[in-house]
This record gives structure tokens, sequence and C-alpha cells, in this order.
């Protein structure tokens, strides 16, 4: 849809998803310290590699952030799931799980990529992928139910 045909809860949906996804990408993507100290690239209790392909480690490892990053990571894409909804005009789960995945996806490897090459510890995590999943999963089902509160309303 075109911009001037949007109505004005469109246009603001849209401003916030680009305001939402500039902070998503300054938290998940943009290198915290740029320092040229290689201290910096190693965390005393996770191991620097570039991909963990194991569902879960770190909550079965027993690292004592995983549980609040598991948390985290969920909370992160529910405004995505929930924008998308908005912008979209009811997609669908499986559209909007698509599109969460496909950013996540997107996150995942622009992260794996700036370690490999720009040396930043940053990790693909197979896990960040599930949680920003179920995240923007999570946050289409409560736009779903914004919508039936809506026509809850308008019957009453």
């Amino acid at each position: 849809m075109r911009w001037k045909e949007r109505d004005r809860g469109d246009k603001i949906a849209v401003v916030l998803m680009g305001i939402y996804l500039f902070l998503v990408l300054c938290v998940t993507v943009i290198p915290r310290d740029f320092t040229l100290d290689p201290k910096w690239l190693y965390h005393e209790s996770v191991p620097v590699t570039y991909v963990y392909w194991m569902p879960f480690r770190d909550l079965m490892a027993g690292y004592s952030d995983a549980g609040k990053q598991i948390l985290l990571n969920v909370v992160m894409t529910m405004p995505f799931g929930f924008l998308y909804g908005m912008i979209r005009k009811k997609p669908g789960i499986f559209s909007a799980v698509r599109a969460t995945f496909l950013l996540s996806l997107s996150i995942e490897l622009f992260q794996l990529l700036t370690t490999v090459f720009l040396l930043y510890h940053r990790r693909c995590d197979v896990t960040d992928l599930i949680t920003n999943v179920t995240g923007g999963a999570l946050g289409y089902l409560l736009y779903r139910f914004y919508l039936y509160l809506q026509s809850q309303k308008q019957k009453s």
C-alpha cells in the first residue's frame, strides 16, 4: 500500500516499526566496544566461537545469565510480531513467524560476519533464532488478541 493511501494509524505503525528495527540493530549488531585491545573479545564464562549450533547450550551448561538472555530475546521480538500484524493487516501466524525468522536470521548472520571479518565478539546462536521467532509469534498473537478486544468493544 502506498504511503498516501495509508490512514494515520498505519503511518504510525510504520514509523514505530522503523524506530523499533533501528533500536534492535543498535542492540544486536552494532558493537559496544570500539577498542583495539583484544582482551575484550574474551568473556570468562563463554568461550569465543563463531556459531553455536546446539539449542539452549548456555542454559544447559548453567551459564548465569542464560535464562535472562532467553527472556530478553523473546521480549525483544514481541513488538516486531505486533507491529508486523498492524502493518500487514492480519497476515496470518505463519507469515508473521516467517518474517520474524528472516529478521532473526539476518541479525544472526550479520553478527557472524562482523565476528569473522571485523573481530567483534558476536555469536551466531541457534537459541537466539528460536527465542526470537517465539517472541515474534507471541507478539503477533497479542496483536490478534488486541483485534479481538477491539471487535468486542465495537459490539457493545
